[in-house]
């Protein structure tokens, strides 16, 4: 189970970044569901969070997609697609 806790992911959750879907999801353990950064749902508590790279890896630690966001379909984002999208 992969694990990160950084304070621009949380900050990223706070305001519904949505610049970051793609490259982390986070559960929230009292509800036991995962969802992008930009959710829409209630901001959970900070002790209630841990952030996952991947969405499988959430779902490995007993955590459900969120049917609002829709976490699971979110595309990962590879750093260089994104320099390649920006120079066109």
């Amino acid at each position: 189970m992969e694990r990160t806790v950084r304070e621009d992911w949380w900050q990223a959750v706070l305001s519904r970044n949505n610049h970051f879907d793609g490259t982390f999801v986070y559960g929230v353990r009292s509800t036991g569901i995962y969802c992008r950064p930009s959710c829409s749902a209630r901001r959970p508590q900070r002790d209630q969070v841990i952030f996952f790279r991947m969405p499988e890896a959430a779902e490995q630690a007993g955590f459900r997609p969120c049917r609002r966001c829709r976490p699971a379909e979110a595309v990962i984002q590879d750093p260089q697609v994104k320099r390649v999208q920006r120079l066109c």
